[in-house]
């Protein structure tokens, strides 16, 4: 089968919808699929280019998913596991003299050049801005000298992966990386990337046996337990929840994610009735190491990680779901809740990162509001378009038996809230508005909270008809979100959108622009103690000052504005990151960094 237009989740593989690929064994890579051979012949074949001798990287698959023995003794014999690629397949380094014999492989071979190039690095034109994705145990610094004796340039970013460059340079020229041994993917870089805005990146899916690169397809997905055409039913659980915001606010965020898969697919969703329930996400937050290899790093690193389904990964474990609870979480903006879940929650469906910069599941978050096409393509591979006569049950609602009998009472309708007024998305000058409406199903006492993702909570008077006198409005776009929460715990949300136009001078939000031209590259080797730097700078109004600072210590501000110069900037042995800011008089920062090396 011919790939689609965008759809980069399984390349030309289909592991789809039957599951019948696991019974042919094959390593399934974005750009082809692997099938095993009979014999472990031609392996060492075809050009190599690698900066480290006596040793490479190597694409192996065991007949059937190994053992602990089988490890230990591919280890002893000098292999080391860098990724995991489903299903029994591993990317592992090791020294040419490696014997294979004896560990139980059926396949040995190497990534092919075009296995490591994103399809859509034709759609580039001359010049291409790419993530370089390096194996995650080679040395930066030798990744770094690749690439600049290239004549390549590497562009400094915060929130990229320790094992990734950002690089721009012709792209015949960015494509010959992946003749190398050391680079283990390239793809289109996004507009935020290219820009210089704040990123922070998904270190992709998880397995048991490690992570899953780039490179890789998506996984076969949850196996289907129903008849042919009907929805592969999941659960999901509430373990913690973030200290940060309201619970109820948090939950609805995450239902709202949940929901956004399942309309799109033929999934669909129910509470469980814990968290080691067969075939349940498991979502909760929790802080540094809690209870599996993967710790998280504190704030502003590691956002989550999500475990593939089953296969590859065992249950309990399966489609589990952990947020680091030391983020500075958030309710529609910066690391918005509903957001990173949305992305993670692809993984728990069996998705890998997609190549396309636009999609929900592209490898550095974004804020997002809905799927993309890409990401849709990739869920119905697996799992079907929606089936309109497939019931609905709703996410809020805890399990039910799957008949009732026939004398039982009527079901409990489900929890549901409205917005009566405002009645729509509105726009006013007014630095508070005031909202009403009603509330319904569920069992016992109703309660009924708003949030203003721009600041602000409380608590509505009444339940199942509810209203709110004063709720504080900043200035533009207010995201209001009321939720409702039973004495079961249940909740279900609604949200408005209050524009508050304030009469004033509109504010200036356009960061200057800022280019280092001397040095001309990003990245240079000295041998002085001092650098000097020069540029430009400008602005839709106008560049009040320039300043530098150092990683080894140092500010300063720099000679102009328009034309700038730094002069004798100090430098230390080793490397020496030197960000450059221009700043406007309301106090925007656009800002490029270079990276001098001291021998």
């Amino acid at each position: 089968m011919q790939p689609r237009r965008t759809f980069l989740w399984l390349g030309v593989c289909l592991l789809a919808l039957s599951g019948s690929s696991l019974a042919q064994p094959a390593i399934h890579l974005k750009r082809r699929s692997l099938l095993a051979p009979n014999n472990l012949q031609d392996y060492r074949v075809g050009p190599l280019l690698r900066r480290k001798s006596g040793s490479s990287h190597y694409l192996i698959r065991f007949s059937a998913a190994p053992s602990k023995t089988q490890l230990q003794r591919l280890k002893a014999g000098g292999a080391n596991v860098v990724n995991y690629v489903p299903d029994a397949s591993y990317l592992v380094s090791a020294p040419d003299e490696t014997s294979w014999d004896g560990v139980g492989l059926d396949y040995v071979g190497r990534l092919d050049t075009l296995d490591k190039l994103s399809p859509l690095l034709a759609r580039s034109g001359a010049e291409a801005a790419v993530v370089v994705e390096f194996h995650s145990d080679v040395d930066m610094q030798e990744a770094r000298a690749l690439v600049a004796e290239r004549n390549l340039t590497i562009v400094e970013r915060e929130g990229l992966l320790p094992s990734d460059l950002l690089v721009q340079g012709p792209l015949d020229q960015v494509t010959r990386l992946a003749d190398w041994d050391e680079v283990a993917y390239i793809f289109p870089a996004s507009r935020e990337l290219i820009h210089g805005d704040a990123v922070i990146a998904c270190a992709g899916a998880l397995t048991e046996e490690g992570p899953v690169a780039q490179y890789v397809a998506m996984s076969p997905g949850w196996l289907r337990t129903g008849a042919a055409g009907t929805a592969v039913g999941l659960q999901y659980f509430f373990g913690a929840m973030t200290p940060t915001l309201p619970e109820a606010s948090v939950k609805s965020e995450i239902i709202r994610a949940f929901d956004e898969w399942a309309r799109n697919g033929n999934i669909r969703f129910s509470a469980a009735s814990g968290p080691t329930a067969a075939r349940t996400v498991n979502v909760f937050f929790a802080s540094r190491e809690h209870g599996d290899p993967y710790s998280f790093d504190g704030p502003g690193g590691v956002l989550a990680h999500t475990f593939y389904p089953a296969p590859p990964n065992p249950e309990p474990l399966a489609g589990d779901m952990h947020l680091d609870a030391e983020e500075a979480w958030r309710i529609g903006a910066s690391i918005d809740v509903y957001s990173v879940v949305l992305h993670e929650l692809g993984h728990s469906l069996g998705l890998g990162h997609s190549d396309l910069p636009s999609a929900v599941m592209y490898p550095f978050y974004k804020q997002s509001s809905a799927l993309t096409a890409d990401d849709i393509e990739g869920l119905q591979a697996l799992y079907g378009a929606p089936q309109d006569a497939a019931p609905s049950v709703p996410l809020s609602a805890p399990p039910s038996s799957t008949s009732t009998p026939p004398d039982a009472p009527p079901s409990t309708p489900a929890l549901s809230i409205t917005i009566a007024s405002p009645a729509g998305n509105v726009s006013i000058t007014n630095a508070a508005v005031s909202a009403s409406g009603s509330a319904s199903g569920a069992s016992g006492a109703l309660r009924v909270v708003w949030t203003n993702n721009r600041g602000g909570s409380g608590t509505a008077t009444g339940s199942t008809l509810w209203s709110v006198t004063s709720i504080p409005l900043a200035a533009g776009s207010n995201r209001i979100t009321f939720t409702v929460t039973d004495a079961g715990g249940a909740t279900a949300s609604q949200s408005i959108l209050v524009t508050r136009n304030v009469e004033s001078a509109p504010t200036d939000r356009i960061a200057p622009v800022l280019e280092i031209t001397s040095p001309g590259a990003a990245a240079i080797l000295v041998t002085a103690d001092r650098i000097n730097l020069r540029g430009t700078a400008s602005d839709n109004t106008a560049v009040v000052a320039v300043r530098w600072t150092s990683s080894a210590g140092g500010s300063g501000v720099a000679t102009g504005t328009q034309s700038w110069q730094a002069l004798s900037v100090p430098l230390l042995v080793g490397i020496n990151k030197i960000t450059v800011s221009a700043y406007d008089a309301a106090g925007n920062a656009g800002s490029r960094m270079i990276t001098v090396t001291r021998r």
